[in-house]
């Protein structure tokens, strides 16, 4: 059960996301996002508004790569799948070139990489320890203090705990959320020419 000033910045989030159109994938990301939101999943929706970003970034560059080719010659072409085939386009590389592009603000371009770094890669690749050291006032280096100190180790557990990625989700989610929903607002204005 979340406390008051959690449901009323739950109440923020939706209306924010309210007022947002997409079209395609983009809009059955909002939708789940809404969803999470509603239903109190934090995790889960930290999940999706952070996928939700990187699937704007995406269609962003998508359609700067259609601008471009289109303008210097006719051809059709498949952007998303080209895209993809370029692995070492990563996402810091698309907001790099949206930003040299001027389509992103600098400001909003590191905000985005920072974002996803301390939210995307933790949250998506299983990496809670990374998610709660960042977020909890139990960093992993009083572990390794503890080994090389000689206590004894044996009732320390070296797996991140449900409680200790619970307690980051309770402190942060709904803050990271809203950031991850601002980012969201800010890239979804880009408009090509």
């Amino acid at each position: 059960m979340f406390c008051s000033n959690a449901v009323k910045q739950i109440d923020r989030c939706l209306s924010r996301l309210a007022h947002l159109r997409f079209s395609g994938a983009s809009h059955y990301y909002k939708v789940d996002l809404d969803l999470c939101l509603r239903g109190g999943a934090l995790l889960g929706a930290l999940h999706v508004v952070s996928s939700l970003l990187e699937l704007l970034v995406r269609e962003v560059e998508i359609s700067r790569m259609a601008s471009v080719t289109e303008k210097q010659f006719s051809a059709t072409a498949n952007f998303q799948r080209e895209l993809e085939k370029q692995r070492k386009v990563g996402f810091k590389t698309i907001i790099d070139n949206l930003t040299q592009a001027t389509l992103v603000s600098s400001d909003i371009s590191e905000k985005t990489k920072a974002f996803y770094d301390y939210v995307r890669i933790p949250i998506h690749h299983g990496l809670p320890l990374r998610f709660v050291e960042k977020n909890t006032n139990q960093p992993e280096e009083e572990k390794l203090l503890l080994m090389i100190f000689g206590h004894d180790c044996k009732n320390v557990d070296f797996n991140v705990g449900m409680q200790d990625l619970e307690e980051a989700i309770e402190n942060v989610a709904l803050k990271l959320i809203d950031t991850g929903i601002t980012l969201v607002e800010e890239v979804s204005k880009v408009r090509l020419t």
